[in-house]
Protein backbone atom coordinates (compact mmCIF):
# COMPACT_ATOMS: atom_id res chain seq x y z
CA UNK A 1 0.00 0.00 0.00
CA UNK A 2 1.54 3.30 -1.00
CA UNK A 3 2.24 6.04 1.49
CA UNK A 4 0.05 8.34 -0.61
CA UNK A 5 -2.94 6.02 -0.20
CA UNK A 6 -2.35 5.90 3.56
CA UNK A 7 -2.11 9.68 3.68
CA UNK A 8 -5.39 10.00 1.80
CA UNK A 9 -7.05 7.51 4.13
CA UNK A 10 -6.01 9.56 7.16
CA UNK A 11 -7.17 12.82 5.60
CA UNK A 12 -10.45 11.19 4.63
CA UNK A 13 -11.33 10.52 8.30
CA UNK A 14 -11.03 14.20 9.23
CA UNK A 15 -14.34 15.05 7.57
CA UNK A 16 -16.34 11.96 8.56
CA UNK A 17 -19.38 12.01 10.84
CA UNK A 18 -19.79 9.35 13.54
CA UNK A 19 -21.79 6.93 11.35
CA UNK A 20 -19.55 7.42 8.35
CA UNK A 21 -16.47 6.93 10.51
CA UNK A 22 -17.81 3.59 11.76
CA UNK A 23 -18.50 2.53 8.16
CA UNK A 24 -14.98 3.60 7.16
CA UNK A 25 -13.47 1.67 10.07
CA UNK A 26 -15.49 -1.44 9.25
CA UNK A 27 -14.38 -1.25 5.62
CA UNK A 28 -10.71 -1.08 6.62
CA UNK A 29 -11.10 -3.98 9.04
CA UNK A 30 -12.81 -6.11 6.37
CA UNK A 31 -9.77 -5.67 4.13
CA UNK A 32 -7.73 -7.80 6.56
CA UNK A 33 -8.99 -11.38 7.01
CA UNK A 34 -6.95 -13.67 9.25
CA UNK A 35 -6.82 -17.20 10.58
CA UNK A 36 -4.82 -18.52 13.56
CA UNK A 37 -3.04 -21.89 13.66
CA UNK A 38 -0.76 -23.45 16.29
CA UNK A 39 1.99 -25.55 14.68
CA UNK A 40 4.34 -27.92 16.49
CA UNK A 41 7.96 -27.49 15.46
CA UNK A 42 8.10 -30.74 13.49
CA UNK A 43 5.20 -29.54 11.33
CA UNK A 44 6.90 -26.19 10.78
CA UNK A 45 10.13 -27.85 9.65
CA UNK A 46 8.23 -30.13 7.26
CA UNK A 47 6.26 -27.22 5.77
CA UNK A 48 9.50 -25.33 5.11
CA UNK A 49 11.30 -28.37 3.68
CA UNK A 50 8.39 -29.04 1.31
CA UNK A 51 8.39 -25.33 0.37
CA UNK A 52 4.81 -24.94 1.54
CA UNK A 53 6.12 -21.91 3.43
CA UNK A 54 8.30 -19.54 1.38
CA UNK A 55 10.95 -18.02 3.63
CA UNK A 56 12.28 -15.60 1.03
CA UNK A 57 9.54 -13.56 -0.66
CA UNK A 58 10.97 -10.49 -2.38
CA UNK A 59 9.61 -8.10 0.21
CA UNK A 60 11.60 -9.79 3.00
CA UNK A 61 14.66 -8.20 4.54
CA UNK A 62 18.16 -9.66 4.26
CA UNK A 63 19.08 -9.44 7.93
CA UNK A 64 20.12 -12.78 9.43
CA UNK A 65 20.48 -14.06 12.98
CA UNK A 66 23.84 -15.33 14.18
CA UNK A 67 24.31 -18.85 15.57
CA UNK A 68 24.00 -17.71 19.17
CA UNK A 69 20.63 -16.08 18.64
CA UNK A 70 19.29 -19.15 16.85
CA UNK A 71 20.46 -21.35 19.74
CA UNK A 72 18.75 -19.06 22.27
CA UNK A 73 15.46 -19.55 20.45
CA UNK A 74 15.78 -23.35 20.66
CA UNK A 75 16.60 -23.04 24.37
CA UNK A 76 13.49 -20.88 24.83
CA UNK A 77 11.33 -23.65 23.36
CA UNK A 78 12.90 -26.18 25.73
CA UNK A 79 12.13 -23.83 28.64
CA UNK A 80 8.51 -23.31 27.48
CA UNK A 81 9.11 -19.57 27.16
CA UNK A 82 6.23 -17.96 25.20
CA UNK A 83 7.38 -17.03 21.69
CA UNK A 84 5.66 -14.20 19.75
CA UNK A 85 3.48 -15.39 16.84
CA UNK A 86 4.69 -15.44 13.26
CA UNK A 87 2.70 -13.87 10.42
CA UNK A 88 2.14 -15.69 7.13
CA UNK A 89 0.48 -14.59 3.92
CA UNK A 90 -1.73 -17.12 2.11
CA UNK A 91 -0.46 -16.86 -1.46
CA UNK A 92 -2.59 -19.74 -2.74
CA UNK A 93 -4.41 -22.71 -1.26
CA UNK A 94 -1.84 -24.54 0.85
CA UNK A 95 0.94 -22.07 -0.06
CA UNK A 96 2.27 -19.41 2.30
CA UNK A 97 4.98 -16.76 2.45
CA UNK A 98 6.41 -15.36 5.65
CA UNK A 99 5.66 -11.73 6.49
CA UNK A 100 7.15 -11.68 9.95
CA UNK A 101 9.09 -14.46 11.67
CA UNK A 102 11.59 -15.45 8.99
CA UNK A 103 14.48 -15.75 11.44
CA UNK A 104 12.50 -17.89 13.91
CA UNK A 105 11.28 -20.21 11.16
CA UNK A 106 14.76 -20.50 9.65
CA UNK A 107 16.31 -21.32 13.03
CA UNK A 108 13.67 -23.99 13.77
CA UNK A 109 14.13 -25.69 10.41
CA UNK A 110 17.91 -25.44 10.56
CA UNK A 111 18.07 -27.06 13.99
CA UNK A 112 15.53 -29.81 13.41
CA UNK A 113 17.34 -30.67 10.16
CA UNK A 114 20.61 -31.22 12.03
CA UNK A 115 22.36 -28.24 10.41
CA UNK A 116 22.87 -26.20 13.58
CA UNK A 117 24.83 -26.88 16.76
CA UNK A 118 23.72 -25.19 19.97
CA UNK A 119 26.07 -22.58 21.38
CA UNK A 120 26.02 -20.05 24.20
CA UNK A 121 23.18 -21.71 26.15
CA UNK A 122 23.01 -20.54 29.76
CA UNK A 123 20.26 -22.77 31.23
CA UNK A 124 20.85 -26.02 29.33
CA UNK A 125 24.63 -25.66 29.29
CA UNK A 126 25.16 -29.42 28.80
CA UNK A 127 23.47 -29.15 25.38
CA UNK A 128 26.07 -26.74 23.98
CA UNK A 129 27.73 -28.23 20.90
CA UNK A 130 24.85 -30.65 20.21
CA UNK A 131 22.83 -30.89 17.01
CA UNK A 132 19.19 -32.00 17.13
CA UNK A 133 20.13 -35.62 16.46
CA UNK A 134 22.68 -35.54 19.30
CA UNK A 135 19.98 -34.67 21.84
CA UNK A 136 18.51 -37.27 24.21
CA UNK A 137 15.25 -38.66 22.80
CA UNK A 138 13.08 -36.90 25.38
CA UNK A 139 14.54 -33.53 24.34
CA UNK A 140 13.97 -34.34 20.66
CA UNK A 141 10.33 -35.22 21.34
CA UNK A 142 9.89 -32.12 23.47
CA UNK A 143 11.02 -29.94 20.58
CA UNK A 144 9.24 -31.81 17.79
CA UNK A 145 5.85 -32.39 19.40
CA UNK A 146 5.39 -30.42 22.59
CA UNK A 147 6.86 -27.06 21.56
CA UNK A 148 4.61 -25.01 19.29
CA UNK A 149 4.49 -21.69 17.53
CA UNK A 150 1.37 -19.72 16.73
CA UNK A 151 0.90 -18.50 13.16
CA UNK A 152 -1.45 -15.68 12.20
CA UNK A 153 -2.32 -16.18 8.54
CA UNK A 154 -3.47 -13.35 6.31
CA UNK A 155 -5.99 -15.03 4.02
CA UNK A 156 -6.10 -14.69 0.24
CA UNK A 157 -9.35 -12.72 0.40
CA UNK A 158 -7.58 -9.82 2.14
CA UNK A 159 -6.75 -6.65 0.25
CA UNK A 160 -3.82 -7.46 -2.07
CA UNK A 161 -1.60 -4.72 -0.61
CA UNK A 162 -2.35 -5.43 3.03
CA UNK A 163 0.58 -7.79 3.57
CA UNK A 164 3.05 -5.00 2.77
CA UNK A 165 1.29 -2.70 5.22
CA UNK A 166 1.37 -5.41 7.91
CA UNK A 167 5.07 -6.02 7.19
CA UNK A 168 5.86 -2.35 7.82
CA UNK A 169 3.85 -2.15 11.04
CA UNK A 170 5.17 -5.25 12.77
CA UNK A 171 8.90 -4.49 13.15
CA UNK A 172 9.28 -7.25 15.70
CA UNK A 173 12.52 -8.60 17.09
CA UNK A 174 13.85 -5.21 18.24
CA UNK A 175 15.43 -4.33 14.87
CA UNK A 176 13.58 -1.58 13.03
CA UNK A 177 13.38 -1.57 9.27
CA UNK A 178 15.51 1.01 7.50
CA UNK A 179 14.18 3.15 4.66
CA UNK A 180 15.18 0.78 1.85
CA UNK A 181 13.79 -2.30 3.63
CA UNK A 182 10.46 -0.49 3.97
CA UNK A 183 10.49 0.50 0.28
CA UNK A 184 11.23 -3.09 -0.67
CA UNK A 185 8.14 -4.25 1.22
CA UNK A 186 5.84 -1.37 0.29
CA UNK A 187 6.45 -0.90 -3.45
CA UNK A 188 6.49 -4.28 -5.22
CA UNK A 189 6.61 -4.51 -9.00
CA UNK A 190 8.83 -5.06 -12.03
CA UNK A 191 11.03 -2.08 -11.23
CA UNK A 192 11.70 -3.16 -7.64
CA UNK A 193 12.42 -6.69 -8.88
CA UNK A 194 14.98 -5.25 -11.31
CA UNK A 195 16.57 -3.16 -8.55
CA UNK A 196 16.97 -6.29 -6.41
CA UNK A 197 18.41 -8.19 -9.38
CA UNK A 198 20.96 -5.46 -10.10
CA UNK A 199 21.89 -5.21 -6.43
CA UNK A 200 22.99 -8.86 -6.66
CA UNK A 201 25.13 -8.22 -9.76
CA UNK A 202 28.65 -9.66 -9.34
CA UNK A 203 30.42 -6.67 -10.87
CA UNK A 204 28.50 -4.31 -8.60
CA UNK A 205 29.31 -6.44 -5.54
CA UNK A 206 32.97 -6.39 -6.56
CA UNK A 207 33.03 -2.59 -6.68
CA UNK A 208 31.19 -2.40 -3.34
CA UNK A 209 33.65 -4.82 -1.76
CA UNK A 210 30.95 -7.37 -0.89
CA UNK A 211 32.79 -10.67 -0.51
CA UNK A 212 30.45 -12.37 1.96
CA UNK A 213 26.73 -11.58 2.00
CA UNK A 214 26.42 -12.78 5.58
CA UNK A 215 29.18 -10.43 6.77
CA UNK A 216 28.52 -7.38 4.60
CA UNK A 217 26.57 -4.59 6.29
CA UNK A 218 25.94 -3.03 2.88
CA UNK A 219 24.21 -6.22 1.71
CA UNK A 220 22.40 -7.05 4.96
CA UNK A 221 20.89 -3.55 5.19
CA UNK A 222 20.04 -3.39 1.45
CA UNK A 223 22.30 -0.37 0.92
CA UNK A 224 23.33 -1.87 -2.43
CA UNK A 225 19.69 -1.84 -3.56
CA UNK A 226 19.30 1.75 -2.36
CA UNK A 227 22.29 2.81 -4.48
CA UNK A 228 20.69 1.27 -7.57
CA UNK A 229 17.48 3.14 -6.76
CA UNK A 230 19.41 6.41 -6.36
CA UNK A 231 20.76 5.98 -9.87
CA UNK A 232 17.34 5.21 -11.37
CA UNK A 233 15.58 8.07 -9.59
CA UNK A 234 18.13 10.79 -10.34
CA UNK A 235 20.03 9.78 -13.50
CA UNK A 236 18.07 12.08 -15.83
CA UNK A 237 17.30 14.85 -13.32
CA UNK A 238 20.33 15.17 -11.05
CA UNK A 239 21.16 18.64 -12.36
CA UNK A 240 17.80 19.86 -10.99
CA UNK A 241 18.20 18.22 -7.59
CA UNK A 242 16.54 20.34 -4.89
CA UNK A 243 16.91 18.15 -1.79
CA UNK A 244 14.70 15.67 0.05
CA UNK A 245 16.42 12.52 -1.20
CA UNK A 246 14.34 10.10 0.90
CA UNK A 247 11.08 11.57 -0.41
CA UNK A 248 12.42 11.45 -3.97
CA UNK A 249 13.32 7.75 -3.65
CA UNK A 250 10.00 6.87 -1.99
CA UNK A 251 7.98 8.75 -4.60
CA UNK A 252 9.96 7.31 -7.51
CA UNK A 253 9.30 3.71 -6.49
CA UNK A 254 5.68 4.48 -5.62
CA UNK A 255 5.01 6.19 -8.96
CA UNK A 256 6.81 3.56 -11.05
CA UNK A 257 5.45 0.30 -9.60
CA UNK A 258 3.72 -0.37 -12.91
CA UNK A 259 6.85 -0.06 -15.08
CA UNK A 260 6.92 -2.79 -17.71
CA UNK A 261 9.66 -5.39 -17.89
CA UNK A 262 10.94 -3.78 -21.09
CA UNK A 263 11.26 -0.38 -19.39
CA UNK A 264 12.94 -1.94 -16.36
CA UNK A 265 15.39 -3.78 -18.62
CA UNK A 266 16.28 -0.51 -20.36
CA UNK A 267 17.10 1.08 -17.01
CA UNK A 268 19.16 -1.96 -16.04
CA UNK A 269 21.18 -1.70 -19.26
CA UNK A 270 21.93 1.97 -18.54
CA UNK A 271 23.00 1.12 -14.98
CA UNK A 272 25.37 -1.66 -16.03
CA UNK A 273 26.88 0.40 -18.87
CA UNK A 274 27.52 3.29 -16.47
CA UNK A 275 29.01 0.90 -13.93
CA UNK A 276 31.51 -0.31 -16.57
CA UNK A 277 32.62 3.26 -17.26
CA UNK A 278 33.09 4.00 -13.56
CA UNK A 279 35.25 0.90 -13.16
CA UNK A 280 37.20 1.82 -16.28
CA UNK A 281 38.27 5.13 -14.73
CA UNK A 282 38.51 4.37 -11.02
CA UNK A 283 39.14 0.64 -10.93
CA UNK A 284 37.92 -1.73 -8.23
CA UNK A 285 39.75 0.10 -5.44
CA UNK A 286 38.69 3.64 -6.35
CA UNK A 287 35.08 3.21 -7.42
CA UNK A 288 32.78 5.06 -4.97
CA UNK A 289 35.71 5.74 -2.61
CA UNK A 290 37.80 8.64 -1.32
CA UNK A 291 41.42 9.19 -2.27
CA UNK A 292 43.76 9.80 0.68
CA UNK A 293 46.60 12.03 -0.64
CA UNK A 294 48.79 11.63 2.46
CA UNK A 295 48.97 7.85 2.08
CA UNK A 296 48.38 7.72 -1.67
CA UNK A 297 45.71 5.08 -1.07
CA UNK A 298 42.00 4.66 -1.57
CA UNK A 299 39.81 4.53 1.51
CA UNK A 300 38.13 1.13 1.86
CA UNK A 301 34.74 2.46 2.92
CA UNK A 302 32.15 3.01 0.16
CA UNK A 303 30.80 6.56 -0.08
CA UNK A 304 27.22 7.06 -1.29
CA UNK A 305 27.94 10.72 -2.22
CA UNK A 306 30.83 9.57 -4.42
CA UNK A 307 28.62 6.86 -5.92
CA UNK A 308 26.28 9.64 -7.05
CA UNK A 309 29.07 11.82 -8.40
CA UNK A 310 30.88 9.06 -10.30
CA UNK A 311 27.76 7.39 -11.71
CA UNK A 312 25.99 10.56 -12.84
CA UNK A 313 29.20 12.04 -14.27
CA UNK A 314 29.78 8.86 -16.32
CA UNK A 315 26.16 8.42 -17.38
CA UNK A 316 25.68 8.78 -21.15
CA UNK A 317 29.36 9.59 -21.70
CA UNK A 318 31.15 7.88 -24.62
CA UNK A 319 32.99 4.79 -23.36
CA UNK A 320 35.71 4.93 -26.04
CA UNK A 321 36.52 8.54 -25.19
CA UNK A 322 36.65 7.67 -21.50
CA UNK A 323 39.02 4.80 -22.30
CA UNK A 324 41.36 7.18 -24.12
CA UNK A 325 41.41 9.76 -21.29
CA UNK A 326 40.92 7.68 -18.15
CA UNK A 327 44.40 8.36 -16.67
CA UNK A 328 43.95 12.16 -16.91
CA UNK A 329 40.41 11.96 -15.53
CA UNK A 330 41.63 9.90 -12.59
CA UNK A 331 44.54 12.25 -11.94
CA UNK A 332 42.27 15.31 -11.92
CA UNK A 333 39.82 13.51 -9.62
CA UNK A 334 42.56 12.73 -7.08
CA UNK A 335 43.63 16.40 -7.05
CA UNK A 336 40.20 17.36 -5.69
CA UNK A 337 41.08 15.68 -2.38
CA UNK A 338 44.11 17.90 -1.81
CA UNK A 339 43.16 21.12 -3.62
CA UNK A 340 39.40 21.58 -3.17
CA UNK A 341 38.09 22.03 0.38
CA UNK A 342 34.54 22.60 -0.86
CA UNK A 343 34.61 19.26 -2.63
CA UNK A 344 35.72 17.51 0.57
CA UNK A 345 32.91 19.18 2.51
CA UNK A 346 30.43 18.08 -0.14
CA UNK A 347 31.17 14.40 0.57
CA UNK A 348 31.71 14.67 4.33
CA UNK A 349 28.77 16.52 5.90
CA UNK A 350 25.25 17.62 4.94
CA UNK A 351 25.80 15.58 1.80
CA UNK A 352 22.12 15.57 0.85
CA UNK A 353 21.72 19.33 0.62
CA UNK A 354 21.29 20.63 -2.94
CA UNK A 355 24.42 22.81 -2.88
CA UNK A 356 26.74 20.01 -1.82
CA UNK A 357 25.11 17.36 -4.00
CA UNK A 358 25.41 19.58 -7.07
CA UNK A 359 28.92 20.79 -6.22
CA UNK A 360 30.51 17.35 -6.09
CA UNK A 361 28.58 15.98 -9.06
CA UNK A 362 29.23 19.01 -11.25
CA UNK A 363 32.92 18.96 -10.32
CA UNK A 364 33.40 15.41 -11.53
CA UNK A 365 31.09 15.90 -14.49
CA UNK A 366 33.18 18.90 -15.60
CA UNK A 367 36.43 16.91 -15.22
CA UNK A 368 35.15 14.17 -17.50
CA UNK A 369 33.66 16.58 -20.06
CA UNK A 370 36.92 18.56 -20.23
CA UNK A 371 38.99 15.45 -20.87
CA UNK A 372 36.95 13.54 -23.47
Amino acid sequence: MSTEILKNDIEETDNLGDKNFVDFLNKKQRELLTSTVDYNLESISQLITKKTIDLAPKYQRRFRWDEGRKAKLIESFLMNVPIPPIFLNEDDLGKYSVIDGKQRLSAINEYLSGKLSLTGLEVFKDLNGLTFFDLPLEFQNSLKIRANLRAIIILRQSDKDIKYEVFQRLNTGGVKLNAQEIRNSAFPGKLNDKILELSENRSFHKLLGIKSKTKSKIYQEMKDAELVLRFFALKDHWANYSGGLKKILDAYLDNNQSKTEAESNKFAKEFLETLEKVELIFGTEGSFRRWIPENKKWKQQVSAPLFDAQMFACYKKDKKKIQASKEKILSDFKLLFSNDRDFLQSIESSTGTPNRFLYRTNKLNDIIKENI
